[in-house]
């Protein structure tokens, strides 16, 4: 029986049509004995494409049929026929397109509106082709502009906004599907902050013209809120974002409100600390959910451990993962649900996770300790001073930028490496917490730090040590000695 496969509003520039897809699994289940089109560019207009097709349709010993034109594939010549008409076809394509992009370009350069999604504040004319004021809309974008210049942070603004029942604009596209009205997050914020339609004007492959629609903010209130947001975004630009890890993202969820319990992080001190947050409660809905943040690190750690009599010892996440359908966890209950593929369901209460960065993460206790914060610190003081001295940097001041903390963190930081080589020797090689506090932190060093009399020194790091009640003794001559290699040697 005959079947049509028609492709309407479908480019023929690739093969991801779904009536093309249609007919190829027919064809692979040997319904099809004939393709007949009306012109050879109804079925592809890519050369490349088109012989694949070809080469099918030979595998499976189907023939190929044009209406309108005449050819014959079993000779060289209807071959080399075909592969002219579809690279006439192909040509016509990219030339359309091309004519296509210039007239946009050249709309564009004029000021005019070339279509895309409605903004807030304008409506499309019914007769096409232009913006008009929507009076209510633009009022209300005025006052968000004014708020905006006035706010201390994107973050407040939001919440401004929430609290005056500001939404994004209502919308029915042309096929009849309604975009309801939304809560702005800061992403939707700020790019309606930063819209240059509100100003009159256009953007076009990062060039502004002069447009043709009215403007909605004055040019006084648009360039003081642009410069608020080129100072938030400051401390942002030319950051490298390295990738999370986060083995629980798409399983964790949040028992208290459904929404998922997606990854995030907050830095403090150079020092990374990763967190599961309730999407609900991120964004501060109209109900909120109360749930709390859960420290990644120690919630993965536990989850390991307790699932250990069930799946085996020696478990790691690459291994775990297959296993699992879902989680759902309460950070304020530490109750968490885990649900497995073959069906099966557990409920246990994990441990009192620690905060991340306390000095008792249980994951760094089973790990034999923690290497204390001031041996890492010294060791990036001795790191910087190597990368000064080399010329990598230039100052301490750049590398204070790039490591995103203060200048008068890096001068702290930096007063370690004034602290006597056999003080700085012992402080390298401490032992490893266990628990509690270190027995030394940089702020404790700092008085030490600022006596240039290495022997005073000495006896004010030994008078530190007795307090902490583990005063080690110094290292000898020759450890000394090893110290010195191993710095010049770095």
């Amino acid at each position: 029986m005959p079947e049509q496969y028609n492709d309407g509003g479908f480019s023929g520039s690739h093969l991801e049509r779904p009536a093309l897809q249609r007919l190829l699994n027919d064809l692979q289940s040997g319904r099809i004995d004939c393709v007949l089109v009306y012109k050879v560019d109804r079925l592809s207009r890519s050369l490349l494409d088109f012989a694949r097709l070809m080469e099918r349709f030979d595998r499976t010993g189907v023939s190929f049929v044009s209406v309108t034109q005449e050819f014959n594939t079993t000779t060289s010549m209807g071959r080399l026929t075909l592969n002219i008409l579809l690279s006439f076809a192909q040509f016509e394509r990219e030339v359309t397109g091309e004519r296509t992009r210039d007239k946009q370009s050249a709309a564009r350069r004029k000021g005019k509106w070339i279509g895309g999604w409605p903004v807030l504040g304008y409506d499309l004319d019914p007769q096409g082709g232009r913006l008009v004021v929507n009076p209510a809309e633009a009022e209300r974008v005025r006052e968000i502009y004014r708020m905006a210049a006035d706010a201390s942070s994107l973050e407040a603004l939001v919440a401004q906004i929430a609290a005056r029942g500001f939404l994004t604009k209502a919308w029915t596209n042309k096929a009849g599907k309604p975009h309801l009205a939304r809560a702005f997050s800061r992403m939707t914020l700020r790019l309606l902050l930063s819209n240059v339609l509100y100003k009159g004007s256009v953007s076009h492959k990062g060039t502004i013209y002069p447009g043709e629609q009215e403007r909605i903010v004055g040019e006084e209130v648009w360039d003081k809120v642009q410069a608020q947001l080129e100072l938030r975004s400051a401390g942002q630009r030319g950051k490298v974002h390295g990738p999370q890890l986060a083995p629980l993202a798409g399983l964790l969820y949040c028992t208290e409100c459904g929404s998922a319990m997606r990854p995030t992080f907050t830095t403090r001190h150079g020092r990374r600390y990763r967190y599961y947050s309730c999407q609900a409660a991120r964004r501060k809905q109209n109900k909120p959910c109360s749930q709390n943040p859960a420290g990644a690190k120690g919630l993965e750690f536990f989850l390991l451990r307790n699932l250990e009599p069930v799946l085996g010892t020696g478990l790691n996440w690459e291994a775990v993962l297959p296993s699992l359908r879902r989680l759902d966890y309460n950070a304020n209950t530490q109750r968490v649900s885990i649900a497995f593929q073959d069906g099966t369901r557990m409920e246990q209460t994990l441990a009192t996770l620690p905060r991340p960065g306390s000095t008792t993460d249980a994951a760094d206790k089973s790990a034999g300790g923690r290497v204390p914060r001031v041996s890492r610190l010294l060791a990036l003081a001795i790191k910087f001073e190597r990368l000064v001295r080399e010329g990598a940097v230039r100052n301490y001041r750049e590398l204070a930028e790039a490591g995103q903390i203060s200048r008068a963190r890096m001068s702290q930081i930096m007063h370690l490496s004034d602290l006597a080589p056999e003080i700085q020797e012992e402080l390298l090689f401490l032992p490893k917490t266990v628990a509690g506090p270190d027995r030394f932190t940089e702020k404790s060093l700092r008085q030490v730090a600022r006596s240039i009399d290495w022997e005073l020194q000495k006896k004010q790091f030994r008078a530190l040590g007795k307090q902490t009640r583990e005063a080690a003794p110094l290292p000898t001559n020759e450890a000394k000695e090893a110290y010195d290699v191993r710095r010049a040697s770095s």
